[in-house]
């Protein structure tokens, strides 16, 4: 019984001994689409309801699709390095463009955000930005306006700007300073919106 045991095992050795390819030569060996990336000029992301930010692709026949009357809140603790757009940001706008690349509206949905901690930094005005991190402006506000725009309300933790060294004033006109974070995403879920995590 042993014979044919020790080819298998020496096919298994071979392989996991092998050297892992990575970087460029590996995708190219892998060809197009490899690893998770698009095929370059061949993505196939809309952005229906979001212009540049959450793209989808379009899935008509897959199961769970956009219902209306649906209510989401994200809790927002992502960082992100200055001059960055804040990748629970773009959650929030894909959630939107699943919405639109499913034949609905804006409207069908109603979504919430919250930052706190290392995310606080996202909501700050252009001059409080550009002066904590040298940056021209904040990346941030243009998609903040976009999706206020298309319903979304949007907090900033008080408790955690309090903690981190930033005063309400530096944070930007558009969005409200919520007493706590905790408290924005209690009455949400009372209130029978989905909880949403994004670090």
């Amino acid at each position: 019984m042993r014979g044919p045991v020790m080819p298998i095992s020496l096919v298994l050795a071979v392989a996991l001994g092998a050297p892992q390819q990575s970087g460029p030569a590996a995708q190219a060996a892998a060809g197009p689409g490899a690893g998770g990336e698009p095929p370059s000029g061949k993505t196939g992301l809309v952005y229906p309801l979001v212009p540049g930010h959450g793209g989808v692709v379009p899935l008509p026949r897959a199961a769970e699709q956009p219902r209306k009357g649906a209510k989401a809140v994200f809790d927002i603790t992502a960082e992100a390095k200055p001059g960055e757009v804040n990748k629970g940001l773009e959650q929030v706008a894909r959630l939107l463009n699943l919405y639109g690349a499913a034949g609905l509206k804006a409207g069908d949905v109603k979504i919430a955000a919250v930052f706190h901690g290392g995310a606080d930094k996202a909501v700050l005005s252009d001059a409080a930005y550009a002066a904590r991190f040298k940056v021209a402006a904040n990346p941030n506000l243009p998609l903040i306006r976009d999706l206020k725009k298309a319903g979304v309300e949007v907090f900033v933790c008080g408790q955690s700007l309090h903690e981190l060294g930033f005063e309400a004033e530096e944070v930007a006109e558009e969005v409200p300073v919520a007493d706590a974070a905790m408290l924005v995403l209690v009455n949400k879920q009372t209130d029978g919106y989905a909880y949403i995590p994004a670090r």
